[in-house]
């Protein structure tokens, strides 16, 4: 099948609006999901104005002229069809915001923007004394490494801090010499007299002695002193000594017991350790014991795993690092409404918890100003974008550079389109993770059928028993079975497998549960890349 021609369509896809639920906050107080365009407080969704329905002729109307798509229209279409018809309706006013009256703001992409109770979740918890590593996920550009930034600053004084997306660290030579880089913020918050008490049991060299014996022990660590800490505990002749690091830092963390709070290391994509090859197994497998047992069983430091790749938490479990050791939570997409006021504007929580306004991606220039914004175009917005922050930015700059959202909204879904592509037609070309234990164990139809179920679901989200049914009927090959299947999709990065997350709005908690023999029972649900690529599903 080709791209470049515009094909016909019985049914496309129409992305629900998340109802607002009321969600615990790690067992504590329950606080409401934010979700008016006036302030994000308690209002129930029953209150917001009752708007026409947006049905998938709507969209194949409104959204499939301005793109080519991949036709792949079976008879089950006018099922899928009924199906998406009783979807949720967008959340969007009657009239849009005024543009031409808001001031411009060009920095607004680097503000702060309502993630107030993921923020209160994740320092609630690093706060607290440790007890599991926490492994934070969520779909690709949701916007969790901005929020990791925002706590990192917040917290700068007690955090090791670690882009792997940013850093090299694709051997275990680099990642030694990254983490010995960093290990300078452990001495300058233990402080003179921490520093003092800790050396008192080793055998440091004269320089380092001098320097803390002229020290005072309330003032604050020199930077000749901190070198002097670094030359004799992080030594050159060891910088690329990976166990050596490791042992350091346990050395430290271990034998320091005077931290105001307990340190905290933070590896953002971490996913980059899966490219390790395998003669760095033994020094990946320290470096996992290590981040396990400082945090779970000596609780001396707070461990933060994060990554938009879904398949860590198979890869860890590989690792031996199961459900019992590490908490899993996930930063989900913004809801429909959140959405629309990160486009707009409106009233949101700043991370104090004070009203403020927030202009909106439209006031980020005149162009965009200009360019302005209806309900209809909203609606094609939401419908290709969801609430993804990095795919809402790029459709608003597209838009603004073409004066047009239908232009913008078709630039949005050509990577996904391509995505989707190759994998329907040429899976063969999709090359193996690193670390990939085995060959591609899934083809065409596994794809088309996984494919199917998630444009047909009104929330683009699977329940993993659901889709496995749906693999063992297409028929897999033998000695394998249909959850191998999916996970090779997963670990090949065609679809994620996502944990149910108190932390997440986008997908409602009823996609998790379900009942059975009256009894509740939860499952991970199977979701595509982005909320685009089911849009290229037909």
């Amino acid at each position: 099948m080709h791209c470049g021609k515009h094909l016909s369509f019985k049914a496309t896809v129409s992305r629900a609006a998340t109802p607002v639920v009321a969600t615990p906050l790690f067992g504590c107080c329950r606080l409401q999901r934010p979700c008016s365009t006036e302030f994000y407080g308690c209002r129930s969704h029953s209150s917001y104005p009752k708007l026409p329905s947006f049905s998938p002729r709507d969209l194949q109307q409104t959204i499939l002229p301005t793109v080519s798509h991949i036709t792949r229209a079976t008879k089950d279409d006018d099922a899928i069809a009924s199906q998406l018809a009783s979807a949720d309706e967008v959340y969007t006013p009657v009239v849009c915001p005024d543009f031409s009256k808001k001031k411009i703001y060009p920095d607004i992409e680097n503000k702060f923007f309502n993630r107030k109770k993921e923020y209160d979740m994740i320092t609630g918890h690093l706060n607290r004394k440790p007890s599991k590593p926490l492994l934070l996920l969520g779909p690709i550009n949701s916007g969790k490494s901005a929020l990791l930034r925002w706590i990192v600053e917040q917290e700068k004084s007690r955090v090791v801090y670690l882009n792997c997306g940013i850093e090299s660290v694709f051997t275990p030579e680099l990642m030694a010499q990254q983490l010995r880089k960093r290990a300078r913020m452990l001495f300058s918050q233990m402080g003179i007299k921490s520093i003092k008490i800790f050396v008192k049991t080793l055998k440091p060299a004269p320089n380092l002695v001098g320097l803390l014996a002229k020290a005072m022990d309330t003032a604050s660590p020199t930077g000749e002193l901190l070198n002097a800490c670094e030359s004799e505990f992080f030594p050159e002749d060891t910088s690329k000594d990976l166990t050596a690091v490791i042992n350091t830092y346990n050395l430290i963390l271990v034998n320091t017991t005077f931290w105001k709070k307990e340190p905290i290391i933070v590896i953002d994509e971490f996913n980059v350790l899966r490219q390790w090859k395998a003669k760095g197994n033994d020094a990946l497998q320290n470096l996992l014991e290590f981040l396990k047992r400082i945090c779970k069983e000596k609780k001396r430091a707070h461990i933060v795993l994060a990554s938009s790749d879904f398949f860590m938490v198979s890869w860890l479990r590989q690792k031996g690092f199961d459900g019992t050791q590490r908490k899993v939570q996930v930063v989900g997409d913004l809801t429909s409404a959140e959405a629309f006021v990160y486009v707009c504007g409106g009233k949101v929580l700043n991370r104090k918890g004070f009203k403020e306004e927030w202009p909106g991606l439209m006031a980020q220039s005149k162009a965009t100003k200009e360019l302005g914004m209806i309900p209809e175009d909203w609606k094609k917005v939401w419908s290709v974008c969801g609430g993804n922050m990095y795919l809402l930015r790029n459709c608003v700059a597209d838009a603004t550079q073409y004066n047009s959202w239908d232009k913008g909204v078709a630039e949005t879904l050509s990577e996904p389109q391509e995505d989707v592509t190759t994998a329907l037609d040429f899976p063969e070309t999709i090359p193996p993770p690193t670390d990939s234990t085995g060959p591609r164990i899934w083809g065409t139809e596994h794809y088309k059928a996984v494919l199917r179920l998630i444009a047909a679901n009104p929330y683009h989200a699977v329940r993993r028993k659901e889709v496995l049914a749906a693999l063992r009927d297409i028929g897999i090959a033998e000695n394998v079975t249909a959850a191998d299947v999916l996970l090779s999709m997963v670990e090949f990065n065609v679809v994620s497998l996502r944990p149910y997350s108190i932390m997440a709005q986008d997908i409602p908690r009823e996609a998790f549960f379900y009942e059975e023999w009256g009894v509740e029972e939860k499952d991970s649900v199977v979701t595509m890349r982005s909320p685009a690529h089911p849009c290229c599903s037909f």
